[in-house]
């Protein structure tokens, strides 16, 4: 079987091998995946992250023959620009979440390929993993709602989950449903903390929404934006419309 690497900036994983396709996720720069079957110009993958299949475009991609080239990483915290050595005209800006490989000083590598940074792509983080968590959560504020996403240019509720924990040394599932199954639960609300997971279902039961607890009971979520608002036993309670919008299930503490 062979291995991709992610070449752009970020690229979309959908659900057939068409441009038209529901988009179901979303691989980040230096993310890396199996190839299992190719179809024109598609792949269909399997991601080494976090096991999600789906179809990606391959000229976004490419293989990897020697995968020892990608043993040391750092993975990157902020919005930032990188230009490819030796090829001036080649720049891309990434996003928090890219993976690069063997970076010294400026200089990172991605496969074949060698790249500068032209700004730096980590912000200082308190040591605090609760603080940690909640301060890159609201580095993503505004960003808008996308079904799949995983960038500040689009993210829905578990990829601000995975990326945000991911950056923190935390690896998660991708889905809210999986991510629900980690970590210790939380019994009482007055025992949360900030960075604490909240979790929420539907009339059927089903979780279909996540969110990280942050202070003064507040929570940050992906709902139609990155948004913080307050949050009670009984669910997220949104400040604009002045109505509960999520039921709360769960509360689960991965770190």
């Amino acid at each position: 079987m062979e291995t991709g690497i992610i070449s752009k900036s970020l690229a979309a994983v959908r659900r057939e091998p068409s441009e038209t396709s529901e988009m179901v996720n979303q691989l980040l720069f230096g993310e890396t995946f199996d190839i299992v079957e190719n179809y024109k110009d598609w792949y269909r993958v399997i991601g080494h992250f976090d096991g999600y299949h789906g179809w990606l475009d391959s000229r976004l991609t490419e293989k990897i023959s020697d995968i020892s080239l990608l043993e040391k990483r750092s993975i990157t915290s902020r919005i930032f620009n990188a230009n490819e050595i030796n090829s001036e005209s080649v720049m891309l800006h990434l996003c928090p979440g890219s993976i690069l490989y063997n970076l010294e000083g400026s200089i990172f590598s991605n496969a074949f390929k060698k790249y500068s940074y032209t700004d730096n792509p980590f912000i200082s983080l308190p040591n605090n993993t609760s603080e940690a968590v909640t301060a890159l959560a609201k580095s993503f504020l505004n960003s808008p709602y996308l079904w799949g996403g995983r960038s500040p240019f689009g993210i829905d509720c578990s990829g601000l989950v995975q990326v945000v924990y991911r950056i923190t040394g935390i690896d998660l599932p991708r889905d809210a449903s999986q991510q629900a199954l980690t970590g210790s639960t939380v019994e009482f609300i007055d025992h949360i903390k900030p960075g604490d997971l909240a979790f929420f279902d539907n009339e059927e039961g089903a979780i279909t929404h996540v969110g990280i607890i942050g202070a003064n009971n507040t929570i940050i979520h992906s709902s139609g934006f990155v948004r913080i608002d307050k949050f009670d036993h009984q669910g997220i309670f949104n400040i604009l419309t002045n109505k509960y919008s999520h039921k709360l299930r769960v509360i689960k503490r991965v770190f």
